[in-house]
C-alpha cells in the first residue's frame, strides 16, 4: 500500500508541476490579471488529491465560503507538514515558508512555481520585501496561509506567535481569518501521545522516514474550526500593535474570543466551550 500511495504522489506531483508551468505561460501570453488567484485554486485541487490519497477526512466548523473570494490572511496552529495538505485542500491559498525550503530538491521548485512566500529569518531587515510581496499577492485576491508559531510542535501546547510574519497583514490592513486545526482520530483511534507521531512532525524528526511511515496510515480524521476574523486596521503599526495583534491571533486560534456583556468586565476573555483541543486525549 505504501508503494501505491508513493507512486500516486509522485505521478500527481509531476502532472501538476507541468500543469502549473503551462498555466503560468498561458497567463503571461494572455496577460491575465490575478495570476496568483488562479494558481492558488490549482494548488487547492492538488492538495485535495494529496489529501484523498492519504485518506484524511476533514470536518469544517464555520463559514469556509467566505474565503472563496480571496484576499485574506489565514493563520493556524502547526503540528505537521500534513497541515498544509489539510488547509490547502479547503481554501485556495499561497503558502509562507522558511527560505531554506526553496533550495530543497524537488520541493523547492514546486513551492516556488506555486507562489510560496519565503521568509528569511536570518535577515529581519528584509521584512519590508516580505510585506510588499504579500501585499501584491493579496491584491490579486489570493489568500495567504501563515503558521505564526514559526515551527511545528507536538500539539501539547501552542507556541507564542511570532510578530514578524504578522507585520505584513498589519501594514496591509488585511483581514486575518484564524483557524484551529485539530487531528481527532488516526485509524479510528483518538489521537493521543501514543499514536500522534504517526502524523505529527516536529523537532528533529527526519522528513523522509516520517513520510514513509505516514504512507502506512490507513485513515486520519481532522477538524478545522474557522474562528471570528480579525481586522488589522484596528491595530497600530508599531511594536506594541504587532504584539497585541499576535496575542489576539493566538487567543482566537485557541478559541478564546473577547466577549463583553453584563456579567463580564470589559476586556475579559471568554473561552468557547465548543472549540477543539489541539491534542485529543
Amino acid at each position: 500500500m505504501r508503494w501505491v500511495k508513493l507512486s500516486a504522489f509522485l505521478s500527481l506531483w509531476a502532472f501538476f508541476f507541468g500543469l502549473v508551468a503551462l498555466v503560468h505561460l498561458w497567463i503571461s501570453v494572455l496577460r491575465l490579471p490575478n495570476r496568483w488567484k488562479i494558481i492558488s485554486r490549482l494548488t487547492r485541487s492538488f492538495t485535495l488529491l494529496l489529501r484523498t490519497i492519504l485518506n484524511v477526512k476533514v470536518t469544517v466548523i464555520g463559514d469556509e465560503g467566505q474565503l472563496e473570494r480571496g484576499g485574506y490572511v489565514i493563520i493556524s496552529n502547526h503540528v505537521s507538514y500534513l497541515d498544509g495538505f489539510v488547509l490547502g485542500s479547503l481554501f485556495p491559498v499561497l503558502f509562507v515558508s522558511k527560505k531554506e525550503v526553496k533550495s530543497w530538491p524537488g520541493i523547492g521548485p514546486w513551492t516556488t512555481i506555486c507562489g510560496t512566500v519565503f521568509i528569511d529569518r536570518q535577515h529581519k531587515d528584509k521584512i519590508s520585501l516580505l510585506v510588499e510581496e504579500i501585499k501584491q499577492k493579496l491584491k490579486q485576491e489570493a489568500n495567504i496561509l501563515l503558521f505564526p508559531e514559526g515551527t511545528s510542535t507536538n500539539g501539547e501546547r501552542m507556541l507564542p506567535f511570532q510578530t514578524a510574519p504578522l507585520a505584513a497583514p498589519l501594514r496591509n490592513r488585511s483581514i486575518i481569518v484564524p483557524v484551529t486545526l485539530a487531528y481527532t482520530k488516526i485509524e479510528e483511534e483518538p489521537v493521543s501521545v501514543a499514536n500522534r507521531d504517526l502524523i505529527y512532525w516536529y523537532g528533529d524528526m527526519d522528513f523522509i522516514t516520517h513520510f514513509w511511515r505516514l504512507l502506512s496510515v490507513r485513515s486520519v480524521e481532522a477538524m478545522v474550526t474557522i474562528q471570528p476574523k480579525i481586522e488589522c486596521f484596528r491595530y497600530d503599526d508599531n511594536s506594541a500593535g504587532r504584539k497585541k495583534l499576535a496575542e489576539d491571533c493566538y487567543n482566537r486560534v485557541l478559541g478564546r474570543v473577547i466577549k463583553r456583556d453584563s456579567t463580564q468586565e470589559e476586556g475579559e476573555e471568554s473561552t468557547d466551550e465548543n472549540s477543539p483541543t489541539l491534542l485529543s486525549s
